[in-house]
């Protein structure tokens, strides 16, 4: 081959590289411009792997709603002869919940339609589900928009099962593209290397409550148009961030007629509540009750009362943390919850009544000191915080597996009067005494309760 020839060949190969580097470039470059969109949690998997591998491993949200890939992801029990089972396991094509109780779904002309019986994983038994309307309850309306990530209402279509990183974090597509332009080894390194990340405003990170109070709660939102209205069970284009959408409706105990969702106290009875629980806490509003209710005898009122009673103090850096004057939040979920589930890995952030006390230990000493008695008559191994001031009362699976996010104590009058769980018997606490013991002892240690503790 003469040298002519071998200059020409390399000549092509330099235009072909060069054609690919610069398609390439023109293809991200109008990308991370482009409207951003869903892309679903694999895509946050490369560069957050501990939070994804977690999250995956560790929490119910990536399989509140799947596909069935196996039979073994089904929990109910088709050995057991019972009339409310009409249909066979085999015919199951999608399982929702997987904790306390199990609905399966099958798809029907494009929609989603439960079968007419669900599994109680708590009590271990089949229980009739939506015999008469299963036809009328898609899953489109009444469960897609909390059980799946990135649905359309317009559409009734959604990014990917279960509840992925951009359900809390928003859309990541621009995020992502403007990672690979910005890594050391990709093409736009050729010509950005040494831009400063832009002001990345795509990625939303937020302590505020309603991030999982737009699927911890129970309500309704609808959506008209030219030819109907339509409603759905849970809030339609939220937004990471933002408040709840102001025409979302939320369950409240005046308007649930028939009682079935909320105890007559006011404390939630149904699942999916524990934002309209937490709302009304004193920890949702610890940070206006500081600023309004701080007196000279509790002492001098500082930004360090912050690391009690803001959650925006307690996640900003140091060197960037609020003050008084410019924090926004009380204590909010993520206080207490790893949405990671980083929590359930590594034990040292559970939550437990050391982390209570890291904020209560005061109130602790000084009430014991005030009334001459100890804080609670139980020893610490036989019973933690949570388990008086967040009872078991709300009901899930056929029993009454999920604590209360009101922190209010449930005295056992109440269980007389009203026929709820108390906070004494609940948990496998003191269900071995008769409910006259437990109201004896608790009125013989908590003679001044008035019902707001």
């Amino acid at each position: 081959m003469n040298s002519k020839r071998r200059i020409l060949i390399a000549l092509y190969l330099f235009l072909a590289v060069l054609t690919c580097l610069l398609s390439g470039l023109v293809y991200f470059h109008y990308d991370v411009n482009d409207k951003a969109h869903y892309v679903t949690s694999e895509a946050c998997q490369q560069c957050h792997s501990v939070r994804y591998d977690s999250w995956k491993n560790q929490t119910l949200h990536p399989i509140m709603f799947q596909p069935v890939n196996n039979l073994d992801e089904i929990q109910g029990d088709f050995d057991i002869d019972t009339p409310v089972v009409t249909f066979k396991k085999k015919e199951i094509e999608f399982v929702i919940g997987n904790k306390w109780e199990q609905v399966y779904a099958r798809m029907i002309d494009g929609e989603y339609y439960l079968f007419p019986a669900k599994w109680l994983i708590t009590t271990q038994q089949w229980v009739p589900y939506k015999v008469d309307s299963w036809r009328e309850t898609p899953l489109s309306t009444n469960c897609n928009g909390c059980h799946t990530t990135g649905f359309n209402s317009d559409t009734y279509e959604f990014s990917e099962y279960g509840i992925g990183c951009e359900a809390c974090h928003g859309q990541a597509s621009k995020h992502v593209k403007q990672q690979q332009r910005l890594a050391p080894d990709s093409l736009c390194a050729l010509c950005h290397a040494n831009d400063l990340p832009p002001e990345d405003n795509e990625i939303i990170v937020s302590v505020k409550n309603s991030v999982c109070g737009q699927c911890h709660s129970r309500g309704q939102q609808s959506r008209g148009s030219e030819h109907m209205q339509t409603s759905f069970n849970f809030p339609l284009n939220y937004k990471p961030g933002e408040e709840l959408p102001a025409d979302y409706q939320q369950s409240t105990k005046q308007n649930d007629s028939k009682g079935k969702n909320w105890w007559a106290t006011g404390l939630s009875k149904n699942r999916h509540q524990e934002f309209a629980d937490f709302s009304v806490s004193a920890h949702s509003k610890s940070l206006r009750n500081l600023k309004e209710k701080m007196t000279p005898d509790r002492g001098e009122l500082t930004d360090e009362c912050l690391e009690c009673h803001s959650a925006d103090y307690l996640f900003a850096e140091e060197g960037n943390k609020p003050t008084l004057e410019t924090a926004q939040e009380g204590i909010s979920c993520v206080v207490c919850h790893d949405p990671h589930g980083l929590d359930r890995e590594f034990k040292s952030l559970h939550m437990s009544a050391e982390r209570c006390g890291s904020c209560h230990l005061d109130s602790f000493s000084n009430k014991a000191a005030d009334t001459g008695r100890a804080h609670t008559p139980c020893p610490p191994s036989a019973a933690t915080c949570a388990d008086c001031h967040m009872p078991y009362i709300i009901k899930s699976g056929g029993a009454f597996p999920i604590r209360s996010h009101a922190f209010k104590i449930v005295p056992p009058v109440a269980t007389e009067a009203l026929n709820m769980p108390n906070s004494c018997q609940n948990g496998g606490c003191h269900t071995d005494r008769t409910l006259d013991w437990v109201k004896q002892a608790f009125d013989e240690h908590y003679p001044e309760f008035t019902g707001n503790e």
